[in-house]
């Protein structure tokens, strides 16, 4: 009988061991049933962009997005708009990204080529001789991703990471670094932004296969 408990606490405490050093995200490669969406967010994500503009979606198949997922069915599409706008998702972590300690993270990043969609609120997007009718634009310039930690107790949030400009039309596998300084951080979100000379242009970010998040040992 000692053996077993003894044998069992281990293994607990083993298993809280590993939960501590391996944060596993929920739906890292945004399925959704086999099949893409426009405005709709994948499960186990939360939309944060503008709440008076329209969720990311699930590509591919909308917008003039053609390309293949990188893993698995689906992806995930983020858009920067010229109105001052940008869309991202965020997820409630297992666990904790601890302040003082490192973490590696890996994902794969892409841009469409062919992107045309309205932008609500800006006068361009209004079809003069159909008021009810809009007029699409292009979304196909350069845009970075940033990675953001937050603390759903205190608020706290801090860039932990920001991408190259992702101008490319293929898959790559980017890695980063998640240090966190200002406090530990039970959500991590990925936002869309302008990339350096881009400022207020419309831009489109494809978002696939994200690796678990692992601590880095010193």
């Amino acid at each position: 009988m000692c053996f077993f408990l003894l044998n069992l606490l281990l293994f607990c405490s083993n298993g809280q061991i590993l939960a501590q050093k391996v944060l596993l995200l929920d739906n890292p490669s945004f399925e959704h049933d086999g099949s893409g969406g426009a405005g709709i967010v994948p499960e186990g994500w939360l939309n944060l962009g503008a709440e008076d503009q329209t969720p990311p979606d699930i590509q591919p198949g909308f917008f003039g997005v053609t390309m293949s997922a990188q893993h698995g069915h689906t992806y995930l599409g983020l858009v920067v708009r010229k109105t001052g706008t940008w869309e991202g998702v965020g997820q409630k972590l297992h666990g904790y990204l601890k302040k003082g300690s490192a973490y590696s993270f890996s994902l794969w990043l892409t841009r469409s080529n062919s992107f045309k969609s309205a932008v609500l609120g800006d006068p361009e997007t209004v079809d003069s001789n159909n008021p009810i009718k809009f007029k699409n634009q292009d979304f196909n310039n350069s845009t970075v991703l940033k990675i953001w930690g937050y603390n759903t107790q205190t608020r706290q949030e801090e860039l932990l990471a920001e991408s190259q400009p992702v101008s490319h039309s293929k898959w790559v596998r980017y890695e980063f670094e998640l240090k966190p300084t200002l406090d530990d951080f039970d959500e991590l979100d990925l936002m869309a932004y302008y990339a350096p000379g881009a400022e207020k242009k419309n831009g489109n970010l494809l978002i696939d296969n994200c690796s678990a998040i692992v601590k880095i040992e010193k």
